[in-house]
């Protein structure tokens, strides 16, 4: 703790300490693994800011309190145009944040994957966000010494008013060291990251490796593609494992007409840029200056009023969207976290799957809880490597990938219909069709009791990720102060909220082994009727 009262003492020297009662109207953005991040106005300034902040949690860990500081001295250190700008620390007894400018466009993912609200973006637009995001990461590498991000990804590129990039959320960063001394072991802390934009040297964190700056490039070579394309990376298959195989044996996102049309401005060059980048080879991968030595000629091809008129042309569809009401649309990006290595964000995957990884081939197989890597059918997969999994499998895997993923899951469970392990006391199928709430009802207090926070946190992220929790609801579960109340808060929302609400709930309970609940009810989990809808008339 002495090396956290340090690092506080020094940030709070340089930056301002912003009191929590200054930090009025507190809304909720979005959920990570590690905090919340919600945004607020300032009392005094005036002016609206956005907050990191930790879950609500008493009392606050000395580790989530190291992080905190740690990724505010970063970006107190890594000031530069196209940083998200640090503006002060919020640092009392039960809160503590990082205060950050607020980024009224969002993140590059809702810009390019929200089609429906921007259906078209000027192509000199995208080369401009492209070589501002080469910039930013340019001048992190150029630092003394040198500042590796490890999670470029689009969620992370936020755009201001103007769309200008600024990069942001640097808890998986870290300074490059020069010596094999402070390499990576078996035992160190996992580097974590994001799967999709994660290069195959990385995915195996029992092998000794120095940090390098090679990992960013693969992730910016992701990043061009997805720029370009306006597609989710790896978007047909469903399942991070076989993501990481198939990246490993140097696979990569299609570069054919399909994917990057022909009328991308100088795709010839685009395309070897990217190809570059995402070398098999950590070593033939191109540095972020020779990246940039690329880019220039090609952005200064676009003419700065061409650039303006599609910033304006994105500022009025932006301003049309703020009419329509919010119930009207999905205005809010929920990230959902889940990472593979049993953390406390995990998604439980327990049920044997469907994986559809080519066009009219399925293939079954089961995730890694039981024996993923299954001999059965298809050779691939009886072939499939044993990763370190010490990844996070996050918004980043695409809303539509996420609802293919849980609509398998629903296939597969929903085979039997709803009965009962065996306790004929407990409501059955015959009485009623909400024989989820019905149970959650019966062991109410049981439960507000045994819920594990993780258990918690993954009916939250669950529940968010299939559209059954408002925002507004989300904020007054989170900010209760104790795990108890939070609970209960959830259960009161499942009895107003119906059957399909409490049968996350169940099986996540049932999914973390909660054993002091048995018998529990059969809940199948259905999805909603778009989702099946989006599911079936997906060509794989």
């Amino acid at each position: 703790m002495n090396g956290d009262s340090a690092d506080s003492l020094a940030i709070s020297s340089s930056l301002p300490t912003i009191p929590y009662h200054k930090l009025a109207d507190l809304r909720f953005l979005s959920r990570g693994a590690s905090g919340t991040v919600s945004s607020a106005r300032h009392a005094d300034w005036r002016i609206q800011v956005a907050v990191k902040h930790l879950h609500f949690q008493t009392p606050l860990q000395e580790s989530d309190i190291s992080d905190i500081l740690r990724e505010a001295k970063i970006l107190h250190k890594a000031r530069f145009s196209y940083i998200l700008p640090i503006l002060g620390i919020c640092y009392e007894p039960e809160f503590l944040g990082i205060v950050t400018e607020y980024m009224s466009s969002g993140s590059l993912n809702q810009l390019l994957h929200r089609k429906n609200d921007y259906p078209d973006i000027a192509w000199a637009l995208r080369f401009r966000i492209l070589h501002e995001i080469a910039l930013g990461v340019n001048y992190l590498h150029n630092m003394n010494p040198p500042l590796l991000h490890h999670d470029l990804k689009t969620q992370n590129i936020l755009l201001d008013n103007e769309f200008h990039v600024k990069i942001a959320d640097f808890g998986l960063s870290k300074w490059r060291q020069m010596s094999l001394s402070q390499s990576k072991s078996s035992t160190s802390n996992p580097e974590g990251g994001t799967i999709i934009y994660m290069p195959p040297e990385n995915y195996d964190h029992s092998q000794n490796s120095r940090a390098s700056i090679k990992h960013d490039i693969y992730s910016f070579a992701i990043i061009m593609w997805e720029v370009l394309s306006r597609k989710q990376p790896f978007e047909e298959v469903v399942n991070p494992l076989l993501i990481m195989y198939r990246v490993s044996k140097g696979n990569r996102p299609d570069t054919d007409e399909e994917n990057l049309p022909l009328d991308i401005p100088h795709r010839t060059q685009m395309i070897s840029l990217i190809e570059s980048g995402w070398a098999q080879n950590p070593d033939e991968r191109p540095s972020f200056l020779k990246c940039l030595i690329e880019l220039e000629p090609i952005v200064r091809t676009f003419e700065d009023i061409t650039i303006l008129e599609a910033v304006l042309q994105l500022k009025k569809t932006k301003n049309n969207l703020k009419i329509i009401p919010l119930s009207s649309k999905k205005t809010m990006e929920y990230p959902l976290n889940i990472p593979v290595n049993n953390g406390p964000q995990e998604e439980s995957c327990r049920t044997p799957l469907t994986i559809h990884s080519d066009p009219g081939i399925a293939r079954s197989i089961t995730t890694p809880q039981d024996n993923f890597f299954s001999s059965e059918q298809n050779q691939e997969h009886s072939t499939l490597p044993h990763f370190s999994l010490n990844h996070s499998w996050d918004d980043n895997i695409s809303s539509v990938q996420r609802a293919k993923f849980c609509n398998h899951k629903a296939t597969c469970s929903s085979v039997h219909p709803l009965t009962l392990e065996g306790n004929s006391d407990l409501p059955s199928e015959s009485q009623g069709n909400d024989v989820a709430q019905q149970w959650i009802q019966s062991k109410r207090e049981d439960i507000v009791h045994q819920m594990t926070e993780a258990c918690l946190n993954q009916c939250l992220d669950a529940l968010l990720s299939k559209d059954l929790l408002m925002k507004e609801d989300y904020e007054l579960i989170s900010t209760k102060p104790t795990r108890t109340s939070k609970v209960r808060q959830m259960l009161d929302t499942s009895d107003i909220q119906g059957e399909e609400f409490a049968k996350i709930i169940v099986q996540k309970l049932k999914d973390n082994k909660q054993l002091g609940l048995q018998p529990y009810p059969e809940v199948p989990i259905i999805s909603r009727i778009t989702s099946l809808n989006l599911f079936q008339n997906k060509s794989f």
